[in-house]
């Protein structure tokens, strides 16, 4: 059968002249290891990749929005803390940023847009941060950047376990239990997590106080949500496994008010999701073939008032199938193809069910052509049955001056096609939409020793139709419209240093920086929600008993209208913001650790918002414990 396969696709690479290597779920390092989207780890060339491990996930355990903001650059626009949050690159949208689970994209059928707030990731592994266009990829929306969660299975004999509980001002409490089993042919990942908080802080601005002088309460910004995570491996042979993957995720959480009135409120969300995916890997000889298959569904619930048995509802459900096939011609020189078929429907109570069915054919060709020099290209074609979707390409050259310095170099186009909600909102939506398309560069450098590493890059994007919402000008109704062009310039930095004093003292700093300007090509106006300085730094000692943290974050101001007009509420100022954590361990004995921290956030209690009318919390405290057995 084995043979049969690999027979048939040679055949077919070789008639259609394909040209593309990846290899995508399995490496052998020793020990085996499952990853369902080693891609992005192991196979990006020309781009910066930046990772965020679980250390870095449990420094920042209320949610992903709080992990991001202290350990990428990316941007974060949400709606008060604890709200509706969502990721933008490079001064792009929400919508053209892809998140994705173990390599499939869950961005959201109806919005385009992941809500940050509604995924459980403490129990990931890994979460990657990928800067720079990814459309060949990972398909619609991966203009800006990618966030990847992924959940790795290991074939060999072990059994760790991980519980961790936080609590902290406002009633606020994150826990999650992770466990990971297996042997050298079965593996067993399991997760569940809980977080909760009644939100309810001083909104420290000093223009808005109630009667006694004191500041009001952040009110109706109650949340609670729960997940379960549960990943299974079986290995055949060596180079024959089978992956199974599943998460659900229920969140029930409030939408707080805006000053002066935060009591006004009273509106209340509910999300639902469920992932399914199922990974085949078969590695034979110079063949290789994965086989991806994936269900998910999403529903929201939004109630005007939270009192109220009556609400919206917005529904969908996805198919996907996919299949990659790569053929190593030689040692260091790759053939692919890449095949991917999706069904989707989606309903609202105001928006009848709609279908779209899309085709993706992938080719491309992958080589290290010297001890210095690797490249790849790649090339892909969309059927879509909503929309005519532009052919993309990516081709990307890592260049090794030497062991320490190398060279970057990434070309590529990509696309975003409407969401329903762009098409279809009653009153609002716009059929006339077309796909957003980007043309964009990065050029980077990289620099790495035993001590130091430094990643650098210079990026151009230039975006044509990009789909924006904005207001009518006489109505004041907003509506989805394509922009003739805009342009988004910039510089991205990431450097680290990591030094061990003796065998038991150890010191890291992380920093990150990007510097964005993007505008409106027309018009030559700052697009909105886009910091032009976003900087933050995270400074980490431990011993073989104490451990303490600073981190830093920082970012200047933010035009909310499209007229850019320094006033009160068309701006957001910039700000700086610190936190700090100490804790000690009460136990380190072979593979058992106890240990507890009480971590301080916005020390100087700084008021700062991410939107207009929302301030985030001030001085706030959570107690840590971190036990692994």
């Amino acid at each position: 059968m084995i043979k049969l396969c690999n027979a048939f696709f040679l055949i077919s690479m070789l008639w259609c002249a394909v040209t593309l290597a990846q290899n995508d779920t399995i490496n052998r390092l020793g020990k085996v290891t499952i990853v369902a989207d080693s891609y992005v780890r192991n196979n990006v060339v020309g781009q910066k990749v930046t990772l965020i491990t679980g250390e870095n996930i449990v420094k920042n355990p209320t949610n992903l929005t709080e992990t991001l903001r202290f350990n990428s650059v990316v941007a974060i626009r949400d709606y008060g803390n604890g709200g509706t949050s969502s990721a933008r690159f490079r001064g792009t949208s929400a919508a053209n940023t892809a998140v994705l689970w173990n390599g499939i994209n869950v961005n959201a059928i109806g919005n385009g847009q992941t809500g940050l707030n509604s995924l459980s990731l403490n129990t990931a592994d890994e979460i990657v941060i990928k800067s720079g266009g990814g459309s060949v990829k990972y398909g619609s929306g991966a203009i800006g950047g990618s966030i990847h969660a992924n959940d790795n299975l290991y074939f060999h004999k072990h059994q760790n376990f991980q519980l961790f509980s936080s609590y902290g001002s406002f009633n606020t409490t994150s826990n999650f239990f992770k466990t990971n089993l297996g042997t050298e042919t079965w593996a067993i990942k399991l997760g569940a997590n809980f977080n909760k908080s009644d939100n309810d802080y001083d909104l420290i601005d000093d223009r808005y106080k109630d009667t006694d002088g004191n500041y009001l309460k952040n009110s109706n910004g109650d949340y609670e949500n729960y997940g379960l995570n549960l990943s299974v491996g079986y290995q055949f042979s060596e180079g024959n496994s089978l992956s199974f993957y599943t998460t659900g995720f229920k969140g029930d959480r409030l939408f707080s008010g805006e000053l002066p009135n935060p009591s006004g409120a009273n509106e209340k969300y509910i999300d639902l999701n469920q992932r399914n995916l199922v990974v085949w890997d078969v590695q034979k000889n110079q063949f290789s073939h994965v086989f991806k298959s994936a269900f998910l569904t999403q529903e929201y619930r939004y109630f005007s008032d939270k009192n109220n048995i009556d609400y919206d509802y917005g529904k969908s459900k996805r198919w996907l199938f996919n299949y990659d096939f790569t053929y190593h011609l030689t040692k260091n020189t790759a053939i692919n193809a890449f095949l991917d078929l999706q069904n989707i429907k989606g309903k609202t109570n105001q928006i009848s069910e709609k279908t779209r069915e899309q085709y993706a054919f992938a080719l491309g060709f992958n080589s290290i052509l010297t001890k210095q020099w690797r490249y790849n290209l790649e090339l892909k074609k969309e059927f879509n049955s909503a929309f005519t979707v532009p052919a993309v390409f990516s081709l990307g050259n890592n260049y090794a001056l030497n062991d320490t310095n190398e060279i970057l170099l990434n070309i590529s186009t990509n696309y975003r096609v409407p969401t329903l909600n762009d098409l279809y909102w009653p009153g609002q939506g716009n059929t006339t939409l077309i796909p957003e398309h980007s043309k964009q560069v990065d050029v980077g450098y990289q620099y790495k020793n035993d001590w130091f590493t430094i990643k650098s890059t210079l990026f151009y994007m230039n975006v044509d139709n990009k789909i924006i919402w904005t207001p009518n000008n006489n109505s004041g109704v907003w509506k989805p419209m394509n922009l003739n062009e805009s342009l988004h310039t910039g510089a991205e930095f990431f450097g680290g240093f990591c030094y061990s004093f003796s065998k038991n003292h150890s010191v890291d700093v992380a920093t990150n920086y990007i510097y964005t300007v993007a505008k409106d090509a027309e018009t030559n106006k700052e697009l909105i929600f886009v910091p032009r300085h976003l900087f933050n730094a995270t400074v980490n000692y431990q011993n073989n008993i104490f451990t303490a943290y600073a981190q830093n974050l920082s970012q200047s101001k933010v035009y909310t209208t499209e007229d850019n007009i320094d006033t009160p509420g068309a701006v957001l100022n910039a700000f700086t913001v610190f936190n700090a954590g100490a804790g000690v361990s009460l136990l380190k004995k072979g593979t058992k650790s106890l240990h507890v921290i009480l971590a301080v956030k916005n020390i100087f209690n700084q008021l700062y918002l991410y939107s207009v009318s929302r301030p985030m919390p001030g001085r706030n405290y959570n107690l840590n414990i971190n036990y692994k057995f």
